[in-house]
């Protein structure tokens, strides 16, 4: 079972304030519950926030997660650079604004996802 996206993103905020509302618009575009496991200032660009998100999946097997998560994932943004199946079935993938991808919520400049199955 594939039960939750995680993901990580760096956000151009000034303070947690910003970035709960950063997440918020996440969750309205993804029309589910997206939740913030972590944040602080990104050290080596101070002007950006590391958030790692969590949102549900729920799918019941490795083509029902791969396909869920790239509607939600092209949601946010494109393109996305996806990696190869792991041994678990899960993956990953990355959109970066530096590389090219643009993406819906403002204030986000870089994101990847991650997903992992189980049994």
């Amino acid at each position: 079972m594939f039960e939750t996206i995680r993901w990580g993103c760096f956000a151009r905020v000034n303070d947690r304030r910003a970035a709960e509302r950063t997440v918020g618009r996440l969750a309205a575009l993804l029309d589910r519950p997206v939740h913030i496991e972590s944040y602080e200032r990104y050290g080596k660009y101070p002007e950006l926030a590391e958030l790692c998100l969590t949102s549900p999946l729920g799918a019941a097997g490795p083509e029902a997660a791969l396909l869920g998560v790239l509607r939600s994932a092209w949601l946010i943004a494109s393109p996305w650079a996806l990696s190869a199946p792991g041994p678990d079935g899960g993956f990953d993938a990355i959109a970066s604004a530096n590389t090219g991808a643009r993406f819906a919520v403002p204030g986000v400049e870089w994101m990847e996802f991650r997903v992992i199955g189980g049994p």
